[in-house]
């Protein structure tokens, strides 16, 4: 069997870690626009139709006198809603059905690990097999980067 040269192992270290950087680069702000879409829409959802609901009848024929509309304000406010509703909807489920938190936190926990590994190879902490049996379970538990 090959034995593993330190030099060896910490190129693999080194480009495993650059795949890490990539989906974290890649798939924080997604993570964010998409929680912001479920926070906005949802917020919208909800003023949208504050308003009917507590102004009642006075406030939506004042709306639709005020906008000029040809039909009840109502139903364009509850239109609206039901589109922001929508989108906090979609967003919400992009979210969960793609495990982008719990993915991220992986990655995270990666990037930690194989950090702290590039640094014990490197400081001549740890040898080449050693070190290679680590990066191997941090390759196995990175194994989602593949998807």
């Amino acid at each position: 069997m090959n034995a593993v040269s330190r030099d060896d192992i910490l190129a693999r270290i080194r480009d495993k870690r650059a795949e890490v950087e990539r989906f974290l680069t890649t798939a924080s702000p997604r993570k964010r626009r998409l929680l912001n879409t479920t926070i906005v829409g949802g917020s919208v959802a909800a003023a949208l139709t504050a308003g009917p609901a507590v102004g009642g009848q006075p406030f939506t024929a004042w709306l639709t006198m005020t906008l000029e509309l040809t039909s009840p304000s109502w139903r364009l406010l509850c239109g609206a809603a039901s589109v922001a509703s929508i989108m906090a909807t979609v967003a919400t489920q992009v979210l969960k059905s793609n495990n982008l938190e719990q993915n991220i936190g992986r990655a995270q926990s990666a990037r930690a690990r194989l950090e702290v590994l590039e640094t014990s190879v490197t400081l001549g902490q740890i040898e080449p097999p050693q070190a290679a049996a680590e990066f191997l379970k941090c390759v196995e538990d990175a194994a989602f980067l593949e998807r």
